[in-house]
């Protein structure tokens, strides 16, 4: 190549680079950006769509119960990939696949357990109203949008 592609290809790329960073620092000022203020993502969910003072209430908890949460998910997580390697092995070992849905079955359960339980504390400190947005944010899953003729009362 000769110099002046050589000179276009390093300014395409430098602007590559500059656009992804840019848009790292954007995205990360719109979000919130990183840090204890932000809710956990495994029940922030949840309380999203609460006001501020209350989520600010249960925030504490909230990162608390995150402490316990996460050493469980990353034991599913291990225990998912354990029997996904066992599934496309070439030859099959029952046993080993059935010892392996054990251990993803049993830390399923502890996750859910502690989901549970974080939802013992939260929801008593939850008005009427509140209790509501969490049904309905339950009932829909926390990626899909209010339905726009609202939710239905129960």
């Amino acid at each position: 190549m000769n110099k002046s592609r050589w000179l276009t290809v390093a300014l395409l790329a430098s602007l590559a680079v500059n656009l992804l960073v840019v848009g790292v620092f954007v995205g990360r000022v719109i979000s919130g950006g990183p840090g204890p203020e932000r809710m956990p993502s495994n029940l922030g969910w949840m309380v999203r769509h609460l006001d501020e003072p209350t989520r600010e209430s249960l925030r504490s908890e909230m990162m608390e119960h995150n402490k316990r949460a996460g050493p469980l998910r990353k034991q599913m997580r291990d225990a998912q990939r354990t029997f996904n390697r066992q599934l496309l092995d070439s030859t099959i070992d029952t046993e080993a696949m059935s010892q392996s849905l054990t251990e993803l079955r049993r830390t399923s359960d502890e996750y859910q357990t502690e989901m549970h339980e974080m939802m013992l504390l939260i929801v008593p400190k939850l008005d009427e109203q509140q209790r509501r947005r969490v049904l309905s944010t339950i009932r829909r899953g926390p990626d899909r949008p209010p339905r726009r003729n609202g939710d239905r009362k129960q």
